[in-house]
């Protein structure tokens, strides 16, 4: 027996893993968490939880290498006209808005801004504009003075009208920028007329003076056009259907605007038939290109854009 019990204590004194501790380990017991059953209950659960257990442990947080988790947007300016003439405004949009507020559009140093309003009669489906342009607050940075221009203020004249006295069905008076001179002080303005339903068939160019707070319509542009033609070709564009595009300010003459001119065929096709310009200084018109529509136009107003990081 004693023999035995030798070999027991030898055992264990080799394999101490087996030893038995002296101390009772007690076994852990989990509390069972009571099943949530209705709405209520579980609110009324929800109210009981200690404000330190809803705290979420810092280290389960979203982890990111950048700065700011959320993506920052900043702004960049570009240029509105370019490519030249072709800002253009759909009606289909106008129409889904009821009102539609384009584009602003600041001078080159961002002395003034520009722009049309347009409103939407569901009555008998027409539509009517009127334009601004106002001086912005010179005090703050360029980005500052747009984005906290409020185009909504109550004190605003508008530098002109159109569709306003007109009660036309389907009728449309789109009054829209094509550009701001290199010099700042000029504004180009396009009054776009014609059906809500089959598109444009007439367009109006006027100029705003921002110094002289002036707007003239240059009524004689496209006519001086098809007398020219009626004249020299005795092509009678009056029994045809034509159209004067405005592309901008000339890039070698601040005072000159240049506009394509195009006659349309009986199917539809537009012809171009010359470049023309339109020179304020001197009220004339003059003839830029007969063969090609590429003219050199100055690109001067400014769009501030939203871009995100």
């Amino acid at each position: 027996m004693r023999l035995i019990i030798c070999l027991f204590l030898t055992f264990l004194l080799i394999n101490p893993a087996y030893a038995f501790s002296s101390k009772i380990r007690k076994k852990k017991t989990h509390q069972k968490i009571k099943m949530v059953e209705t709405k209520q209950d579980w609110e009324i659960e929800a109210e009981n939880i200690p404000l330190s257990e809803r705290k979420l442990d810092p280290e389960e947080l979203p982890k990111t290498d950048k700065k700011n988790y959320f993506p920052q947007p900043h702004y960049v300016f570009e240029l509105y006209n370019n490519p030249p003439g072709a800002r253009n405004y759909d009606i289909r949009f106008i129409k889904k808005n009821l009102t539609e507020h384009p584009i602003m559009v600041a001078d080159k140093e961002c002395h003034y801004i520009a722009y049309a309003n347009y409103y939407y009669r569901a009555d008998n489906n027409q539509i009517y504009s009127d334009f601004y342009v106002e001086k912005l607050d010179t005090t703050k940075t360029k980005t500052a003075r747009i984005l906290e221009y409020n185009h909504k203020q109550l004190k605003r004249a508008p530098v002109l009208l159109s569709g306003f006295k007109e009660e036309y069905k389907n009728l449309y008076n789109g009054l829209s920028l094509v550009d701001w001179n290199s010099s700042g002080n000029k504004v180009l303005i396009k009054e776009s007329i014609g059906s809500t339903l089959y598109g444009i068939y007439q367009n109006n160019l006027y100029v705003y003076f921002v110094d002289k707070d002036k707007t003239i319509k240059l009524s004689d542009f496209a006519d001086t056009i098809v007398n020219h033609y009626l004249d020299s070709e005795n092509l009678q564009l009056v029994k045809y259907r034509y159209i004067l595009e405005p592309l901008g300010f000339s890039a070698s003459n601040d005072n000159i605007i240049v506009a394509n001119f195009y006659t349309y065929t009986k199917e539809g096709k537009k012809v171009f038939l010359g470049a023309w310009g339109y020179d304020l200084s001197e009220n004339r018109i003059i003839i830029l290109s007969k063969t090609n529509s590429q003219y050199s136009i100055s690109a001067n107003g400014l769009v501030l854009k939203r871009v995100l990081e």
